[in-house]
């Protein structure tokens, strides 16, 4: 019976033994690599009207995007202004030509990027794609008037991934 006894014992540290290193591995394992973000693509994009002779600033997306090295995800720094557009712009971010996101006007004043049309509205934000990030466009859209009529405007850039 003892002979039993001491194998069973030595199977339990044994099992015991393979478990740890088992959990050790597992929680002291490096995580998983994430792709790096590449140099900011500058974004500025002046919506524009005219009035007769007269040039209208209607409305503004300026600022950065960011595509990861695993062409994976992406990074938003983009601020809508609302220059003298009769309604607040509508902004529309497409990756690989469908609609993920849009820019709300939120109130805050940014004049220092604005310039003197403070109202705007501002999304910075990294997303994860469940694909492949080929390209994203954005596109922006305002109504002015030409002195006696609201007409809709529209501008918009293409930028494609680096990394793709």
């Amino acid at each position: 019976m003892s002979a039993t006894n001491a194998v069973r014992r030595r199977v339990g540290r044994l099992l015991s033994a393979t478990l740890v290193a088992a959990a050790l591995a597992t929680f002291l394992a490096p995580p998983p690599a994430h792709a790096t973000l590449g140099p900011p693509v500058q974004v500025d994009i002046q919506l524009r009207g005219s009035s007769g002779a007269y040039q209208v600033l209607v409305g503004r997306v300026v600022g950065t995007i960011e595509f990861d090295d695993g062409a994976s995800a992406y990074r938003l720094s983009l601020v809508l202004c609302r220059q003298s557009s009769y309604t607040t712009p509508t902004v529309r971010v497409n990756v690989n030509g469908v609609l993920e996101h849009s820019i709300q006007q939120d109130s805050v004043y940014r004049s220092q990027i604005c310039g003197g049309h403070g109202l705007s509205g501002e999304l910075v934000r990294t997303f994860s794609y469940p694909g492949v990030v080929e390209n994203i466009s954005i596109g922006i859209q305002g109504v002015y008037f030409d002195g006696s009529t609201a007409r809709p405007v529209g501008d918009g850039a293409f930028y494609p991934n680096p990394y793709y």
